[in-house]
């Protein structure tokens, strides 16, 4: 990595740039400001030295010194803003990447790993785009000048400074390199950890029924150990340069000053001079402490970037504009030799079916068969490994993805519920504009969520807590039935809808599916036989395989692996 990409990456318009532009030429006042100071003060020595001050020039010097303050002042505002921009523009730039990336990215990382890689790398590179690169091109820019100044005031005295200055960074540059690979190791640990806790606190109700608080305890302590283990190392290795780098200052000073103080002796150097040296010795100190800083600072920001960039250089999925057509289903969906691979194992195998337009078909298989990962197919969260899916004869691939989703409504066992308002749930990734509070009365009468819900305004607004923790099993089930009764899709997937609910709860929303699937086209996935009719329409698979399709009925008369399967499952 260098500083260039991390540029790129952040400094990605003209308003940036020209922000950044601004904070350089105003840190260049600062600095020419600054360099300007030693000889203003050694001018007003000398004619104290000669009993010539007079007001003007000390007037200059208040004047010189309120202007100096408000240029820095300036600068630290708009620094400040900048680095608000920067972190603002790249966090939602990389939040937008990430939500459009295909589902199995999601499979590979934690979600609490990808909100620290959000938070806190791009907190790092932040600072180090911000505030160390423009402090440091300042120091630079300060050390030039200052050498330069030096030299026209006094070439033996600056000879003095330039032997001691790369000695000081002969012993610090070694033993920056220690920290090399600390701020990839540091960013690695902070994200682990704050995976850690949110799988915690999310699960807190698992944790305690396991009474596993004392499991839970001994795992955060070993992340804890980890991340306090790399930031020791680095604080070891900081304590040491910090002191050293100070002393060495110090040292290259005091030989300044031992050797200012004879010349002046000897009649060879004025003592303004010998001042105006000192004040740009420490003028010095500052700008070298900031480019040993920097290079800490920059390590740990590689390790940010290089956390980034392996989640920035994952593919999106197809974006509508590259896709031909929009979903419409008027004849049929076929899945044509279906297979799907996964880490060279077959999840689907070869599967062939048609399901005819406001037609149910029911899957049934045992547990790990792939029945979830043929649905996932057909939404595009999984891209299937050969053959074909296509509806009314168009290959899925060609539908916008958008449209796509658009039109199916999935109801899973998982039953996800968003943080905030009931209103919220009922009006996620729907058009709020197009829907009513009474069409909202519906959809909650269709759903049986009445009791739940008996005031159209106040209670619309009830919370239903992180995940849905305030509303029961039934309750949240039946929640995603209004939603997806609001959202009126021409396909429905359905996922073991009913297989955590109670006989009760149960009972009820199978008569709301019921009553939404009706001349609807619909695949169903289910292991609760009493679910099933007479004359419903069964594809069996197993191990990824299509094993049978045929009638409910007519496959527990003549098929002996079905009805084995059915009578195990009742």
């Amino acid at each position: 990595m260098n500083v260039y990409k991390i540029f790129k990456l952040t400094i990605n318009n003209k308003k940036k740039k020209m922000y950044l532009a601004l904070i350089i030429i105003l840190s260049l006042f600062f600095t020419i400001a600054s360099l300007y100071f030693p000889i203003l003060i050694r001018n007003i020595i000398n004619q104290l030295e000669n009993n010539q001050i007079n007001t003007l020039i000390v007037v200059s010097l208040v004047l010189f010194l309120i202007l100096r303050s408000l240029i820095e002042g300036v600068n630290e505002y708009i620094i400040s803003k900048f680095g608000n921009i920067i972190i603002k523009d790249l966090q939602q730039n990389i939040y937008n990447r990430i939500i459009n990336y295909p589902t199995y990215f999601f499979d590979m990382y934690k979600s609490g790993e990808l909100s620290s890689r959000l938070v806190n790398d791009t907190e790092v590179i932040k600072d180090l785009i911000t505030f160390h690169i423009p402090k440091v091109i300042n120091g630079i820019i300060m050390i030039i000048g200052a050498i330069v100044l030096i030299a026209l005031l006094d070439w033996k005295l600056t000879i003095v400074i330039l032997l001691i200055a790369p000695l000081i960074f002969g012993i610090i540059l070694p033993m920056m390199k220690k920290l090399e690979n600390t701020g990839e190791i540091q960013q690695y640990e902070v994200s682990k950890f704050i995976s850690k806790t949110q799988e915690t606190f999310k699960n807190i109700k698992m944790v305690k029924a396991s009474t596993a608080e004392d499991a839970e305890k001994r795992i955060i302590s070993k992340h804890i150990n980890n991340l306090f283990n790399v930031n020791l190392y680095e604080s070891k290795v900081m304590a040491l340069i910090s002191p050293l780098v100070n002393f060495l200052l110090i040292l290259g000073l005091l030989v300044i000053v031992g050797y200012g103080a004879f010349r002046i002796q000897n009649g060879t150097l004025a003592l303004g001079t010998l001042i105006a040296f000192i004040i740009y010795s420490f003028q010095l100190m500052t700008p070298m402490s900031s480019i040993s800083s920097f290079i800490g600072e920059y390590h740990k920001a590689n390790g940010a970037f290089k956390s980034l960039t392996k989640i920035i250089n994952e593919a999106e999925e197809r974006k509508i504009d590259e896709c031909e057509f929009d979903f419409k289903l008027n004849s049929n969906i076929s899945f044509n030799n279906v297979t799907m691979e996964f880490n060279g194992k077959k999840i689907l195998d070869d599967i062939s079916f048609k399901l005819s337009k406001g037609k149910t078909l029911t899957i049934i298989g045992p547990s790990g068969s792939g029945k979830t990962t043929l649905l996932n197919t057909l939404e595009k969260f999984y891209n299937i490994t050969k053959g074909s899916i296509t509806i009314d004869g168009i290959n899925i691939n060609k539908i916008s993805t958008n449209s796509l989703r658009k039109n199916i409504g999935l109801v899973s066992q998982d039953i996800p519920i968003i943080s905030g308002t009931i209103k919220d749930n009922l009006l996620y990734g729907l058009r709020e504009d197009k829907i009513t509070i009474d069409k909202m009365q519906k959809s909650l009468d269709f759903s049986m969520l009445n009791k739940l819900v008996t005031s159209q305004i106040e209670n619309l607004n009830r919370d239903v807590g992180e995940g849905g923790n305030k509303l029961s099993g039934g309750e949240k089930q039946k929640l995603n039935l209004a939603r997806l009764f609001l959202k009126n899709p021409s396909l429905i997937l359905l996922d073991e809808a009913t297989s955590n609910l109670d006989n009760e709860s149960k009972s009820e929303i199978l008569k709301s599916i019921s009553e939404l699937t009706q001349y609807r086209t619909t695949l169903k996935i289910t292991h609760n036989v009493q679910e099933l009719c007479e004359d419903e329409e069964i594809l069996f698979i197993e191990n990824g395989k299509m094993l049978f399709k045929g009638s409910h009925g007519e496959l527990l008369k003549n098929n002996e692996r079905y009805k084995k399967f059915i009578k195990v499952m009742s």
